[in-house]
């Protein structure tokens, strides 16, 4: 089974955020979808290990604010890959909360959503947020940013033009982190892990 057919599958990349008791966080996912209409509501996956996933199961409620295009490769490294339980990702900005009280992040995206939990499913490793919207605001007329434009830019790519040199990179096949170091992949050491979920070498696959 060739696995990385997967990513081919489309995605959208947004920052979540919630509070809880005085205390907010936020991080990146890829995993939001709109799952009906009437009401209107959302789906959110997320890796159960993050203290957003924690935060979010106490509070009951999160904000996604929806990545544009123009947004920085700095700020998404700061709320993707940065952990809530030894940094205030928020330290320094100032944050307008939303009706649920959860931070909108507004700087680079284009819309926020505020959801209400109103199901869980427990997935293994995941857990499936079942949210009605509580509110929506459009933030920017620019184009949302997809999964597939972040690798490209992390790569070293431009969007105006089709990525280059297929089947030269090494991505994590759980959480999709793109091994960037000046080391060749295949010469890292065994005890290699991705830094963002920490899966073994073993779990990279070339795209």
């Amino acid at each position: 089974m060739d696995e990385t057919a997967i990513f081919k599958i489309s995605y959208g990349l947004f920052f979540v955020s919630t509070s809880f008791e005085g205390r907010k966080n936020a991080c990146v996912v890829n995993t939001v979808a709109q799952v009906t209409q009437e009401p209107l509501r959302v789906s959110l996956c997320m890796l159960k290990t993050g203290l957003t996933h924690e935060m979010i199961q106490k509070s009951g409620h999160f904000c996604v604010s929806v990545i544009g295009r123009d947004s920085s490769l700095e700020e998404i490294a700061h709320f993707g890959q940065l952990s809530g339980r030894d940094t205030d990702k928020f330290a320094g900005r100032t944050i307008q909360p939303d009706c649920n009280g959860d931070p909108v992040l507004a700087e680079g995206c284009i819309a926020a959503l505020s959801c209400k939990v109103i199901q869980e499913v427990d997935l293994g490793t995941h857990t499936l947020f079942i949210a009605d919207l509580a509110d929506a605001k459009n933030l920017s007329d620019a184009l949302p940013m997809t999964y597939a434009d972040y690798r490209i830019l992390k790569s070293g790519g431009r969007l105006d033009q089709p990525e280059t040199k297929q089947g030269q990179k090494w991505q994590c096949s759980i959480c999709h982190y793109v091994y960037d170091g000046d080391i060749p992949f295949e010469d890292l050491p065994d005890d290699y892990i991705c830094p963002i979920c920490k899966k073994p070498k073993s779990a990279f696959v070339k795209v």
